[in-house]
């Protein structure tokens, strides 16, 4: 079972999901990068492209969004092309089902989707199909209550949660979404385009939906309001969400610690076998070395007990990254076609638990596995790094890193902090930061030395109020600002 923890006081949004204290997963909410992964628009179409059969949509980003005829219920239904069905600057209400990457926009569906616990509301569905997890009976009585309550092409999605849950209370989170979508639709109906009409929240809604309501141990949130929201919204996981006023000290390792082994280029294992990932925007390309692994037996069985070391890892390292698209693994090569389909059983065994689709096409001639996981939203390596530099934060991490150091400062027993920092970090900070909101949430005296001397900042002193006044006055000639 996971446990969810998720930092929300923060500008930067964090979601992170451990199990058996093991972090496996992170995610990231952004202002500047959000995720509209379920968002929904009433948008423009500004250009029907008869030989994609797809048109590109207006849904207010730089961007245009992209649609595919197979996307559009009445082109699917009626079976003809895209510009019988759809024309230029037509209205029309669209959902985001991956987000812009790179030079390509965002893609859109037009089968719009509601999910809830133990539903997904489909309003232009017209059909109710089922988990395949659930037991036959269940899969009928539950599609026979929702079939009777449904009406025009309204649908359905059962999910394996539903399993443990009475018809009453699966209908009545059907009526629930349906009201929902009403309101979202109406909305719709009387709004400029383009705009957005339906916010699904990357963190914390969409993050607590990836798991069914059996796995999830607990759920602990540092804002009690959103705390309350999510009770509110998902009632029967309700006891199992619990406000705390700083999550950081539940977690395996500090929230710094954990975003720099994410994106570290080199990971070695417990056993000492050494994964080097290098990430770009076409492919992604995971080197297996034995490095300190010392194994016994003969050369092949040590091959095999490092390339089955190394395919547990890459299993983890794929979900916590984010890593998506294509990838290539270069295991260690090994003789025995037999060793190399258990590497493949075991990979597959492993990938098993990620939520996100994956699929493993098998050993090339030139010994190298083929592999793609389906891409949501963007790897964490683009969220934080400086393009084109491996171990570099950007300027925006930083910021938001400064930014939980000082709610963290919070918790403790000192009265006043002298912050050295650069130039640029300290204007970033106030262009990216309320900082209205956050002088409202900062009780202790902060103090901030622009310097070129430091990359980013560092704190580089904490203590008493006289403490910071007495260093403030024997270095009278510095620039240092009181800013909060």
């Amino acid at each position: 079972m996971v446990s969810i923890y998720i930092q929300a006081k923060t500008t930067e949004k964090l979601g992170i999901v451990v199990d058996e204290n093991v972090v496996k997963e992170i995610h990231i909410d952004r202002p500047e990068l959000s995720s509209l992964v379920g968002n929904i628009y009433v948008a423009r179409v500004k250009v029907v492209d008869r030989s994609l059969q797809a048109v590109f949509v207006d849904i207010g980003l730089e961007k245009l969004g992209f649609l595919q005829s197979n996307e559009i219920p009445m082109a699917k239904k009626m079976k003809k092309p895209i510009e019988s069905v759809i024309t230029e600057g037509e209205r029309i209400v669209v959902q985001v089902q991956k987000d812009a990457y790179g030079n390509k926009g965002a893609r859109l569906t037009a089968n719009i989707t509601l999910p809830g616990i133990d539903i997904v509301y489909l309003p232009n569905g017209d059909y109710v199909a089922a988990s395949r997890k659930l037991s036959d009976e269940t899969k009928d009585e539950l599609r026979q209550q929702i079939s009777n309550v449904k009406t025009g092409t309204e649908g359905a999605i059962i999910r394996t949660s539903a399993q443990k849950k009475t018809a009453e209370e699966v209908v009545l989170e059907f009526k629930n979404l349906r009201n929902q979508w009403e309101k979202v639709n109406k909305l719709a109906k009387n709004s400029p385009v383009p705009r957005l009409v339906f916010h699904d929240q990357a963190v914390s809604d969409r993050l607590i939906r990836k798991f069914s309501p059996d796995q999830i141990n607990h759920i602990r949130v540092d804002q009690p309001e959103l705390a309350n929201r999510i009770r509110n919204n998902y009632p029967t996981i309700s006891e199992k969400i619990t406000w705390v006023e700083n999550i950081e000290n539940l977690l395996p390792r500090s929230i710094k610690q954990i975003l720099e082994q994410a994106v570290t280029q080199k990971v070695t294992t417990a056993s000492g076998v050494e994964l080097v990932i290098d990430e770009t925007e076409a492919l992604t390309v995971i080197d297996v070395n034995s490095a300190g692994f010392y194994g016994k037996g003969t050369k092949e069985h040590t091959l095999l007990q490092v390339n089955m070391n190394a395919a547990k890892e890459i299993a983890n390292q794929l979900r916590l990254r984010n890593i998506s698209g294509a990838i290539v693994i270069d295991f260690i090569g090994m003789k025995s076609v037999e060793n190399q389909q258990s590497v493949l059983t075991h990979l597959k065994k492993k990938l098993y638990k990620d939520p996100i689709r994956t699929e493993v096409y098998g050993f090339t001639k030139l010994g190298l596995v083929e592999m793609t996981r389906k891409r949501e939203s963007p790897p964490l390596s683009y969220v934080l790094l400086d393009k084109g530099k491996t171990s570099s934060f950007t300027k925006q991490s930083l910021v938001y890193d400064l930014e939980r150091e000082l709610f963290n400062y919070q918790q403790s027993d000192v009265e006043a902090l002298l912050i050295e920092i650069h130039p640029t970090i300290y204007k970033l900070l106030f262009d990216m930061i309320d900082k209205g909101r956050l002088a409202k949430k900062i009780t202790k005296e902060v103090y901030m030395k622009r310097t070129n001397g430091v990359l980013s900042y560092h704190i580089a002193l904490t203590g008493s109020h006289l403490l910071i006044k007495e260093y403030i006055a024997r270095n009278s000639g510095d620039t240092i600002d009181k800013v909060f």
